[in-house]
Order: structure tokens, then C-alpha cells, then sequence
């Protein structure tokens, strides 16, 4: 994929270890026919990064997600798929799709 095709810029954190680098240009998706324990899932898809774990937080446009799996497509450490929860803040009802 084109590096235009990765048209979102997310911030990645991690509470063990810093990011390097901590912005990762990627696609975001919605996986509508995916909800996980109620809350919406979303796939994330972008180059390779060796930082990004189970632990890692996706930060865009205030909202928070959470890693939950991670693929290597064609275990090539060329371009990685997520697939991550919204995290719902306490107070708000869990988003279903």
C-alpha cells in the first residue's frame, strides 16, 4: 500500500516503554460486524512497527483504543493489521454497533 493510503496519524502509547517514534501513519476502519464484550472494534492498518504490542494504546482525535491483536501480514515486517477496541470512558454506555 501507498504511503497515501495511510491517511490517519495516530499517537501510539505504552505504559512500560516509550514509542519510538510515537506517531504512526495508518488506515482506520470500522469492524462493524465485530463487537468485542459490546464495545465497537476498529482495524487499523499501517507500516510495520516493532514498538507496537498487546500493551499499546492508539490515541485519535480523543478517543482512546486498545490493541487486542496484532498481525504481520505475511510475517514480513513490512505492514501490520491491528484490531483494537474503543476504550469507553467511565460514565458512558458501551458503543455498540
Amino acid at each position: 500500500m501507498g504511503i497515501g493510503t495511510y491517511r490517519h496519524v495516530v499517537l501510539l502509547t505504552d505504559p512500560a516503554v516509550p514509542l519510538v517514534p510515537a506517531s504512526w501513519h495508518c488506515a482506520i476502519q470500522s469492524a462493524a460486524t465485530q463487537v468485542l464484550d459490546g464495545l465497537a472494534a476498529f482495524f487499523f492498518r499501517g507500516r510495520y512497527h516493532p514498538g507496537i504490542t498487546l500493551e499499546t494504546q492508539i490515541k485519535f482525535e480523543g478517543r482512546t483504543f486498545q490493541v487486542q491483536s496484532i498481525t504481520d501480514l505475511d510475517e514480513r515486517h513490512v505492514e501490520l493489521q491491528l484490531f483494537c477496541v474503543e476504550v469507553v470512558a467511565r460514565g458512558r454506555e458501551p458503543l455498540t454497533h
